[in-house]
């Protein structure tokens, strides 16, 4: 079988994680070659001759792109599409699964009045309150807003800026789970925790350790994986009082750091995934 794995070519962090993956799948079989989507865009058809595709990245046209050749790509593009977009995977999820109240940014072309929209976020959500960009990776779009002042400063900056706006999880200030789910199981979870900042991402000097997942965890992120339909990802859970909030869904997640801490081969796992996955029937998946 051929297999791609495509990468961002601008974090060089998927580098070290893609060469693990394609050493675990030509132990299975797997002639394995890694691209950038840099240099994938400017390869012909004839030379992305994949059977199937691991896609690191969030390129929607590239991947659109393999999917029309007949490439079976793990992550679907669309469900990639969905997951990079939070203003779309909130309205997806909300309503099958407890996730902070959220009100997505009005489409604006210019710096209209929306007063009347911010006096609701503002009396909703209260303060401090989160502000997200829809679209954003390893938490740094994602800012705190602490009275009305910085409410209207942020809008009136990025007004023309797809985001959103998000109740503040208290409980969960500088922590929270990340559970790795891959072929609609949940294999490993790591806490995170930042006591420095009010976001737990790694990136932004988090620290992890391994979180012992209990079967309501489990089922919880292997049903909100199943339906954005997504072969594996990173489920992000937020503390609460009265149970857990889902966070975000990362369908690019990385696998290497929460591999070492909680001593799970990840790699593995999904390399036995695509690798026994049948792609005789495949069928390209529409864009949500």
């Amino acid at each position: 079988m051929k297999t791609g794995i495509i990468i961002n070519h601008s974090y060089p962090g998927f580098y070290n994680m893609s060469t693990t993956l394609k050493k675990d799948l030509e132990n299975l079989g797997n002639e394995v070659f890694i691209l950038t989507n840099k240099d994938a865009l400017i390869k012909s058809d004839e030379e992305l001759d994949f059977d199937k595709c691991i896609f690191f990245d969030k390129d929607v046209p590239l991947g659109l792109r393999l999917e029309m050749l007949g490439i079976r790509l793990y992550n679907n593009i669309g469900s990639i599409e969905l997951c990079d977009d939070k203003r779309r995977t909130y309205e997806l999820i909300r309503r099958d699964f407890k996730t902070p109240l959220t009100f997505p940014a009005p489409l604006s072309f210019t710096n209209s009045n929306c007063t009347d929209f911010l006096n609701t976020v503002e009396h909703s959500l209260g303060f401090p309150l989160v502000a997200k960009f829809a679209y954003g990776s390893l938490g740094k779009e994602v800012f705190l807003l602490n009275n009305r002042i910085e409410l209207d400063s942020f809008y009136n900056k990025n007004y023309n800026t797809p985001h959103l706006y998000q109740k503040f999880i208290s409980e969960s200030t500088g922590k929270d789970i990340r559970v790795y789910v891959i072929g609609g199981k949940a294999c490993a979870a790591m806490t995170r925790e930042n006591r420095n900042d009010f976001r737990a991402n790694i990136a932004l000097g988090g620290t992890a350790k391994p979180f012992e997942l209990n079967p309501d965890i489990a089922e919880l992120c292997e049903n909100v994986a199943s339906l954005l339909g997504l072969d594996f990802c990173g489920v992000d859970l937020l503390f609460s009082d009265d149970g857990y909030y889902i966070c975000e869904v990362n369908s690019n997640a990385m696998f290497t750091h929460i591999s070492t801490v909680t001593n799970v081969n990840l790699s593995q796992i999904l390399a036995e995934h695509i690798n026994n996955d049948n792609i005789i029937d495949i069928k390209i998946n529409n864009i949500l």
